[in-house]
């Protein structure tokens, strides 16, 4: 398939193939190969029976360490390597984006977190077994779980994860901060369920999100800030998020990427380095709070002075972002998400 990213190879012998596929599609990363014998490079094992044969290792998805037909070795950033087997039938999800690219992976769920977002019509039945920030750990061990998947940058779903071990649970925790993620996370997602097929929706994606960036490509240069709102606060957000991600790709500069830190996604900021970069857009990220976060960030603009400097200001290119392309994940939305952003940068640029 096009667009495929390169997973760890099983002979350092394929290295070289390997990395002349890594500027295509989401942009594979470097993977580590790993040591073979000589023995083994001289003179081949034959091959197992079909039933015993595991995939080819320079297929892997990012994070997968080996396979078989029935298991998948992972690189956990928080357990280390773990084993889960493929095709779980019972599973729990621990955010709804996430679970909602499960879906599209093929997978199913048992229990689901509260809320009303990224829910597959499928699993808009399901009990839940609380909220993103108050799991409870009693709940998804009484659905005897074959699989959690948990989030790596969400505190609760790493102080749980001990809990889930201590009970036997099996259990994998996942990266989800921005597009590359995406597209790594829906490849392993097909290796867990064992529906290959399903990844000719990445293909499709993929492909929909390159013309995007394709077709921007030369157009002047725009210096964006992305305002994070919530009811009570307004932040900066960096590059290293869903929209920073997005408006990198598509070539513009966040004023705020240099003051990031510790892998934060939203910083604080001063006005002094606002007025010195001039952004030329604003995005306000609506996090929590709906239209009185929206507001929040307004307020903000309208009762500080020093902001009428500000060229965005004055050009009136303030955009509120839906939070289907921001904070809720696009997903299968990618396309359109970069549609909305490329508009937004050059449309009134061009």
């Amino acid at each position: 398939m096009k667009y495929r990213t390169i997973g760890k190879a099983a002979v350092a012998l394929l290295l070289a193939a390997a990395l002349l596929f890594s500027a295509v599609g989401c942009g594979p990363q470097a993977q580590t190969v790993p040591e073979t014998s000589s023995s083994s490079a001289a003179a081949p094992e034959p091959a197992d029976s079909p039933e015993e044969s595991a995939p080819e290792q320079e297929d892997l998805p990012v994070g997968v360490i080996a396979e078989t037909a029935d298991t998948i070795t992972y690189d956990d950033m928080l357990a280390g390597e773990v084993t889960i087997q493929k095709r779980p039938q019972r599973v729990v999800v621990m955010l709804n984006a996430v679970m909602e690219l499960w879906y599209m992976a093929g997978g199913t769920a048992v229990a689901r977190i509260e809320g009303e977002d990224n829910i597959p019509e499928e699993a808009k039945g399901l009990p839940t077994i609380g909220t993103m920030s108050t799991p409870s750990v009693e709940k998804i061990v009484s659905y005897e779980p074959d699989l959690v998947i948990l989030v790596n940058t969400l505190t609760k779903n790493r102080e749980i994860q001990p809990a889930l071990q201590e009970a036997g649970i099996p259990n994998i925790s996942v990266r989800y901060k921005d597009y590359q993620d995406f597209c790594d996370l829906f490849e392993l997602f097909t290796h867990i369920t064992d529906q290959p097929e399903r990844l000719e929706a990445l293909d499709d994606i993929q492909a929909q999100v390159d013309a995007e960036i394709e077709q921007v490509q030369g157009k002047p240069e725009q210096k964006v800030m992305i305002l994070y709102a919530t009811a009570k606060y307004v932040k900066a957000g960096v590059q290293d998020s869903v929209i920073g991600d997005m408006l990198n790709r598509l070539g513009a500069v966040n004023i705020i990427d240099a003051e990031a830190a510790n892998g934060q996604s939203m910083v604080d900021y001063s006005m002094e380095k606002v007025l010195e970069s001039n952004p030329d857009v604003l995005f306000i990220q609506m996090a929590n709070g709906g239209e009185k976060a929206e507001q929040n960030a307004l307020d903000e603009i309208q009762n500080n002075p020093a902001w009428q400097e500000v060229r965005a200001v004055q050009e009136g290119r303030i955009y509120t972002v839906p939070r289907e392309y921001s904070t809720l994940k696009p997903n299968a939305r990618y396309p359109e998400a970069f549609a909305y952003f490329a508009e937004k940068l050059y449309g009134d640029a061009s």
